[in-house]
């Protein structure tokens, strides 16, 4: 698990999230992503769909503590399935692939950020605003959306 202090506010442990994980500045604008399998790069698409979820997927990663390696992304997808993508079939899709390789690898963490996410009140795929959320401290966004403990 990764720890951001929880007096930042969400746009600092966003930054924070980037420089650990080398995430590029254009991430969200980009119009290719690169998942690393070992040490070599598979470029996707960057399609306005996955442009939209993955801001607010990356701050699950600050709230939750699940880092951005494979098994975090197994860990987070399950929490945010249990969670509920609502009509964002792309988080479905990638969190649904991404947990089902954690299944294989890690079982027993991807079966815990599942339980995590059936206790969790909800995510931020429900009716949140993405710019609004920046300001707020990430001890206040766990509470606001009832973020359980691991």
């Amino acid at each position: 698990m990764e720890h951001y202090d929880e007096n930042l506010s969400v746009q600092e442990g966003l930054a924070e999230l980037f420089r650990r994980f080398g995430f590029k500045d254009d991430a969200y604008t980009a119009k290719w992503f690169a998942i690393m399998i070992g040490k070599f790069p598979v470029y996707v698409p960057n399609i306005p769909s996955r442009r939209i979820v993955a801001r607010y997927h990356d701050i699950h990663h600050v709230l939750t503590g699940y880092p951005a390696n494979w098994k975090g992304e197994a860990e987070i997808g399950a929490w945010e399935i249990a969670t509920g993508c609502r009509e964002h079939f792309v988080a479905w899709f990638l969190n649904g692939g991404a947990m089902l390789v954690g299944l294989v690898l890690w079982p027993r963490a991807v079966r815990k950020a599942w339980q995590r996410g059936c206790r969790t009140k909800t995510n931020l795929y429900h009716d949140f605003d993405y710019d609004s959320l920046l300001t707020l401290k990430i001890k206040d966004l766990r509470g606001k959306i009832g973020l359980a403990e691991p």
